[in-house]
């Protein structure tokens, strides 16, 4: 099943989009912190989620804006950037496939367009 692009504006610019979606129910979200590694983690783990500013925006002016925090019953995943609200809006409607990191030098280029900067996975110690 083909993956929908998550924005069509600069493709040729940057070649890769920080998040997919599918037109469907999808079971798990996948987290690629390089081309080497990722994680994911089954949908039904979600707890919940915060979009929140970036506290360490006000020291740093070039530090991402936006904060977006899923907390799943194995792990906390802390996700910056700029323009975050998108992600969000696919989780809920459970069409959010992956998410991925892309580099900062392209965080201007398109003003509207979804960007992530760095995603944090904290795992949850069992006991």
């Amino acid at each position: 099943m083909p993956l929908k692009s998550s924005e069509s504006s600069s493709e040729e610019i940057t070649r890769e989009h920080c998040y997919e979606t599918l037109n469907k129910y999808c079971a798990c979200i996948e987290f690629q912190l390089d081309k080497e590694h990722c994680q994911g983690f089954h949908t039904s783990q979600l707890i919940g989620y915060t979009i929140e500013p970036n506290p360490d925006a006000c020291d740093d002016p070039n530090a991402p804006t936006q904060k977006f925090a899923l907390s799943f019953s194995t792990a906390d995943v802390v996700v910056l950037g700029w323009r975050l609200e998108t992600l969000a809006q696919k989780l809920c409607e459970n069409e959010l496939v992956t998410v991925r990191i892309l580099p900062k030098r392209y965080a201007h280029v398109d003003r509207y367009k979804t960007f992530v900067a760095s995603i944090k996975i904290t795992l949850i110690a069992k006991e």
